[in-house]
């Protein structure tokens, strides 16, 4: 049985001059423990396919199962299953890195646990504004998988970064994919990525195709 599994999905969006139909009759399976590459370039749909698999948007058309059951609701899977990486990091200025993720668990072992396994013990009582980019985005990584949810999605989690962090955002995602047992699926419009991933797609003529 698949982790994910999407049918049939469409979308669109109203536009001055109609409705604009980002993604038709979109089919996706994604299973257990598999990390899947999104490529493609902005604009080609890659943030509304994530958005309607985290539950950020909802689809006009079609249906999308998680561990074989229909999603009515995403609520409780954002809440533990479902794990996002945003493009910006949205952390909250006034709170320090550890309540910053203690604002996914109030598990205090279990942050303990990923500041360590990410090296970012030494940070924790820190402030957003007193860390590099990269930094912020290792403890958005440690905050989206604190729950050890079954599935990581990370839209353009590298887009602010130089090579070097870039390189090692993406590495962290897979490495811990792999420790905790996670399913990703990450958006990128740097196709550098895509040898590290189990699969590859991206978007042309509103639907996926292999890459």
């Amino acid at each position: 049985m698949s982790l994910l599994e999407l049918k049939n999905i469409s979308k669109s969006y109203l536009s001055k001059v109609g409705n604009f139909q980002v993604i038709k009759k979109l089919n996706l399976s994604v299973d257990h423990n598999q990390n899947i590459f999104l490529f493609g370039p902005s604009g080609c749909g890659k943030s509304t396919l994530l958005n309607l698999i985290s539950g950020l948007d909802s689809s006009d058309s079609g249906e999308i199962y998680f561990d074989g059951k229909l999603i009515k609701n995403h609520f409780d899977l954002l809440k533990d299953d479902i794990g996002i990486i945003f493009q910006d990091h949205y952390l909250i200025s006034e709170l320090n890195i550890f309540d910053n993720i203690k604002l996914k668990s109030n598990d205090t072992r279990k942050i303990e646990n990923i500041l360590s396994y990410f090296k970012l013990s030494q940070f924790k009582f820190k402030y957003p504004n007193q860390l590099s980019n990269g930094q912020k985005q290792r403890v958005c990584v440690a905050r989206a998988l604190v729950n050890r949810p079954k599935l990581l999605v990370a839209d353009e989690p590298t887009s602010y970064l130089d090579r070097e962090n870039a390189d090692l955002v993406i590495d962290l995602i897979i490495q811990s994919s792999k420790k905790y047992k996670v399913s990703s699926i990450v958006a990128s419009h740097d196709i550098s990525f895509k040898k590290k991933f189990d699969n590859s797609y991206t978007i042309q003529e509103k639907n996926l195709i292999k890459c």
